[in-house]
């Protein structure tokens, strides 16, 4: 939350207070505000709804760590975006294949796919073997899910883009070469 969402919580914190018979100090409402302080304003409505709505916890005040709790529960876990991220990637070989690159939002399973080997190598998997290649990425990807974003790669070349790449880095160097023998003249 940020310094404006200060008004807002304080309306929610009183609104549960009455909901649950609590009065709201302002001592009570800087520790939540403190201790839930990382989380959007917008979570934070949701992870008291969901408390609020439990009906083995739900009929006493929570506490922030019950707020916190709720919004994990609502948050798909690294295995299941493992598996999304996986589907993905197996649409990608049947629509784009070998030739095309590989380019996904989640860099946890671009970094994954990478561990795997090179793009072209992971398309050309023989189906029997696919089922491997699917549990070691899910391996690697729980590994990647605790990196910082920043350290990793944002896609796989495809056949295509490398072939590009070779060229422009030949044209490059044949470029160099000239320049070097005209300037010697």
């Amino acid at each position: 939350m940020i310094e404006s969402d200060k008004q807002n919580f304080r309306e929610l914190m009183i609104g549960v207070g009455e909901l649950y018979n609590k009065e709201i100090t302002i001592p009570l409402l800087r520790i939540y505000f403190n201790t839930l302080k990382v989380l959007s304003i917008e979570d934070v409505e949701i992870g008291i709804s969901k408390h609020t709505a439990n009906t083995t916890s739900g009929s006493f005040m929570p506490k922030p760590a019950d707020i916190i709790r709720q919004i994990e529960l609502c948050k798909p876990s690294t295995d299941d975006l493992a598996e999304m991220a996986w589907l993905q990637i197996i649409n990608k070989i049947k629509t784009k294949g070998a030739y095309g690159k590989l380019d996904l939002d989640d860099k946890q399973a671009m970094a994954a796919a990478k561990n795997l080997g090179t793009w072209q190598s992971l398309c050309h998997t023989d189906s029997d073997k696919i089922q491997w290649k699917k549990k070691e990425f899910i391996e690697i990807y729980k590994t990647f899910d605790k990196t910082p974003t920043e350290m990793l790669p944002n896609n796989l070349a495809g056949i295509i883009e490398l072939k590009n790449h070779r060229k422009q880095t030949t044209m490059k160097s044949l470029k160099e070469m000239d320049l070097g023998l005209i300037i010697k003249k």
